[in-house]
């Protein structure tokens, strides 16, 4: 049996994905283990931490290259997951037309219209984990179109695979919020809590997005006291804009 990949979004994940040293070891160990091997096995064999384990088996699950059986261990009755590949022989059909369309503006561009659109409305819907599953091929298409008359079906296919996984709608949304302000020189300084009014955010999606950038050391955080309330604000580091010019 053979697995075949002809999708160019999932083409470029697969890509990735046995491009990744460590899901490629993963994948090889399990091929070699035709029982399949538990998370706690890969990641004593690895040396790596179960999290992380975890983390790659999810991806790899979702692009269809590994899956689990439950195994009773000991004499408890206690079931375990065991994981293995869905399949030793995988066809990837590459059309370089296809997968040489970046999705990345017209992302940006989609965040920037739903954001404008939603504007004028007494309910404001945001930016939550599920909005990519929820967002329609025709959706995407009313709001680009104006903006990008030439974008075709196919355009729309990509952009909206992209966004179904909550890993990449973050990244997109983090690349956008990131423009914003570099666009304003730095200078667009908010509050803790009006970030995910700003940007439209959901609220779960709007402290893990606002953590991630936090983190990347580019911002300065920084509070002070109005009216006895504290205010966190952010800023971008001069050290970073500087490093863009």
């Amino acid at each position: 049996m053979e697995t075949y990949y002809d999708d160019p979004s999932q083409v470029i994940q697969v890509i990735e994905a046995l491009a990744d040293p460590t899901r490629r070891k993963m994948l090889l160990l399990m091929n070699e283990a035709p029982k399949g091997l538990t998370a706690s096995q890969l990641a004593d064999m690895l040396r790596k931490k179960i999290p992380t384990i975890l983390h790659h088996l999810k991806s790899l699950e979702e692009l269809k290259l590994t899956k689990y059986t439950m195994e009773k261990i000991g004499g408890g009755g206690r079931e375990v997951k065991h994981w293995n590949l869905c399949q030793q022989h995988l066809i990837l059909k590459i059309d370089m037309n296809s997968i040489g369309f970046l999705p990345e503006n017209f992302i940006l561009t989609l965040f920037e219209e739903h954001k404008k659109h939603e504007e004028h409305k007494e309910q404001k819907e945001y930016f939550t984990s599920d909005f990519g599953i929820i967002m329609t091929k025709e959706r995407i298409l009313d709001l680009l179109l104006p903006r990008i008359p030439d974008i075709t079906d196919r355009h729309i296919e990509i952009i909206k695979n992209h966004l179904k996984r909550k890993r990449d709608m973050e990244h997109y949304l983090l690349k956008w919020i990131y423009q914003e302000f570099i666009n304003s020189a730095g200078s667009l300084q908010l509050d803790f809590f009006e970030f995910g009014t700003h940007f439209f955010l959901g609220e779960d999606l709007r402290r893990s997005l606002y953590e991630k950038l936090m983190a990347s050391q580019n911002f300065s955080n920084y509070g002070y006291s109005q009216d006895g309330r504290p205010i966190q604000r952010m800023a971008i580091r001069q050290e970073y804009l500087d490093s863009l010019k």
